[in-house]
């Protein structure tokens, strides 16, 4: 199963493994397609660029900021720049180091849906804002010093062709849109061209957004964020806008423009991402559960609600290790129900049951938390008592013993005894053996007249 992580901690295991994923990200074909089509062979200053601009990149996912104060980004632009690197290049060389993170930890089985998308959408705003980065300074070498005209029509043309453009004057009402919107919105040119733009505004957007958005613009600010719209035909489409006020010479507002990206396929597949984690979460919980459940039923003995012999065996293991490292006392009390099959056999297994849980009840209230009952099987019992001599041992048999042999036992006649063997952990004693010499000494406790305590210094 993977572990889930938030994109803050998995920011701490990015810059844990900054040089493998760099040097993975150096090192993957595509990169290296790149850099052999520019004839770009990265001396030791220019790797060292590339490590010290992951670094910015780690700082920007953890703490969610730009990339503006990232002292290296421009000298790692500047090696993009000079090996001329196209436009095709900058993004095959940036989904290659998303790939390389991502393939990286997939291994690690640390990757969730969630941190998928938090990584997805980082990466979206760390290139957008790289790449108008690296096109100025293209544009700066290219930049005609006398007419600049045809650029802007260029600019215009790119932006006309990727975004949704619209401007309305100061009191909102559209001046213009440009192709796309009117593609997206399913509006024509002239359906839209002097109306407000609430003509394709969602009815479930609430009227706080479109508040806060004209106090921010008309106070001459640019705004930005997700705004949910409705086409002509009825269906939804959710845009990423950003609304910039345009200034007149005596700093006047002359109108508004918005540039929108339609990010619909985007957000939908966002809200499916957390449907399904949801539901993973509830099934991961489900199996979470269903698998203590399993372990409590494999360790717990059906009809006393003690731990049965494979999980006593556990515990001997713990305890026994753990008394010979600090070097302190175990001791064992192995007991037998006296004549069990004859009570049975006069009074049915009903009432045999029964006697079962009482004297489980019995030795589990006159017994520490710290120590551990078992049922070893049929009508045997095991305490391990840790930090426990000999003589203490003995004690609590007794005590034990004196408790059931003056119990009165429903739907009996007569008392129930039990017999009872006591030994202590030696410095050579393993398992097997301390085991052994306890259950020998319960055989001769049950052959000395029964409802007895026999212990290891009793020979």
């Amino acid at each position: 199963m993977e572990k889930l992580i938030q994109l803050k901690e998995f920011s701490y295991l990015l810059k844990v493994n900054r040089n493998t994923i760099v040097d993975r990200w150096i090192e993957t074909q595509d990169t290296q397609n790149i850099f052999l089509t520019h004839q770009l062979i990265l001396n030791t200053e220019q790797k060292k660029v590339f490590y010290e601009f992951f670094d910015c990149i780690i700082a920007s996912m953890q703490w969610e900021i730009d990339l503006s104060n990232c002292p290296i980004k421009d000298k790692f632009l500047q090696i993009l720049t000079k090996a001329s690197f196209s436009t095709n290049d900058f993004f095959t060389l940036f989904t290659s180091l998303k790939n390389s993170i991502n393939s990286f930890f997939q291994k690690e089985g640390i990757l969730s849906f969630a941190l998928l998308n938090d990584i997805e959408k980082n990466f979206l705003n760390i290139i957008k804002e790289l790449y108008i980065a690296y096109e100025q300074i293209n544009e700066f070498k290219s930049l005609p010093k006398d007419d600049n005209t045809n650029l802007l029509n260029q600019y215009k043309k790119a932006v006309d062709l990727s975004n949704i453009v619209s401007k309305t004057n100061p009191k909102g009402i559209i001046t213009y849109v440009n192709d796309k919107f009117c593609e997206v919105s399913g509006y024509k040119r002239d359906e839209l061209i002097g109306k407000p733009h609430n003509i394709v505004r969602h009815p479930t957007m609430s009227s706080n957004v479109f508040q806060e958005l004209w106090s921010t613009i008309k106070n001459k600010n640019p705004w930005s964020g997700l705004i949910t719209n409705l086409r002509k035909d009825g269906r939804t489409y959710i845009v990423h806008s950003t609304i910039v006020p345009i200034l007149d010479i005596d700093g006047d507002i002359t109108e508004f423009i918005a540039i929108r990206n339609d990010v619909t396929e985007f957000e939908q597949a966002k809200e499916q991402l957390s449907t399904l984690n949801k539901a993973m979460k509830h099934k991961v919980d489900e199996l979470y559960n269903i698998t203590q459940t399993l372990e409590q039923q494999a360790s717990i003995d059906i009809l006393t609600g003690v731990f049965n012999r494979m999980k006593f065996e556990e515990f001997f293991d713990l305890e026994l290790q753990k008394a010979k490292m600090q070097r302190t006392s175990l001791s064992i009390i192995l007991l037998d129900i006296d004549d069990f099959k004859d009570v049975n056999d006069t009074f049915g297994h009903q009432i045999g049951d029964n006697i079962l849980r009482l004297i489980t009840k019995l030795i589990s209230e006159n017994i520490r938390s710290t120590d551990t009952l078992s049922r070893w099987g049929g009508e045997e019992f095991v305490i391990l008592l840790p930090g426990t001599d000999l003589e203490r041992a003995k004690f609590v048999a007794n005590n034990i013993k004196k408790i059931v042999c003056e119990h009165k036992f429903d739907n009996i006649e007569g008392k129930v005894t039990c017999s009872f063997g006591v030994a202590t952990c030696n410095s050579d004693d393993d398992k097997e053996s301390l085991f052994k010499r306890v259950d020998t000494i319960l055989y001769k406790a049950k052959n000395s007249g029964k409802n007895i305590v026999i212990a290891e210094d009793d020979f």
